[in-house]
């Protein structure tokens, strides 16, 4: 079930494990995403237990992955049995970054958008994207910059958003909106 291995650097948090789920050793997690896409491609994820740390996290090989009631079931290699399920119960479940599926031309994981700066159409800085949220409706970024009391709110719609350059190798990352520094 666990082999001894350091953590990539890129681990990111894609839910919890809620309980154990049947007889067999399955696991039943809950996942921060609507579309927990990465927990499926994942060949393994990084369990860790609060309150320790992600660095002391363990590898976990992923045997099976299927949806349930808004829910995902994994089975590990080596778990199989409800006691072993168990032990697992609490673990905060990470994904390492690379094990991500490619996103689709017009679509971006809300992980890759946070740090990038923002711009609007005349050049102007409105910040950095410090986080993510999700109205309902559409997803909305959270821009902080230091010279705002509050974070500016920017709604992540077609008509706003012109373009995201999220590209890790380019000097010019950044998001360009048409959104003005009084909004």
């Amino acid at each position: 079930m666990t082999q001894t291995m350091s953590p990539p650097s890129d681990l990111i948090l894609v839910g919890h494990i809620l309980d154990a789920q049947g007889i067999r050793g399955l696991v039943k997690i809950k996942p921060y995403s609507k579309d927990p896409a990465a927990l499926f491609s994942a060949p393994q994820v990084w369990l860790v237990k609060p309150p320790e740390m992600a660095a002391s996290s363990r590898p976990h090989s992923v045997k099976t992955a299927k949806e349930h009631s808004g829910h995902v079931l994994l089975s590990f290699e080596g778990c199989s049995d409800r006691d072993q399920a168990l032990a697992l119960k609490g673990s905060e479940v990470y994904v390492s970054r690379t094990d991500f599926p490619d996103e689709d031309p017009d679509s971006f994981y809300w992980v890759d958008l946070i740090g990038l700066p923002v711009q609007n159409l005349q050049g102007q800085s409105l910040g950095v994207v410090a986080e993510l949220m999700d109205n309902g409706a559409q997803s909305i970024l959270c821009v902080r910059s230091p010279d705002q009391k509050e974070d500016r709110l920017i709604p992540f719609i077609q008509s706003v958003i012109q373009t995201v350059n999220k590209n890790p190798d380019d000097q010019d990352r950044k998001i360009i909106v048409d959104w003005q520094l009084d909004w």
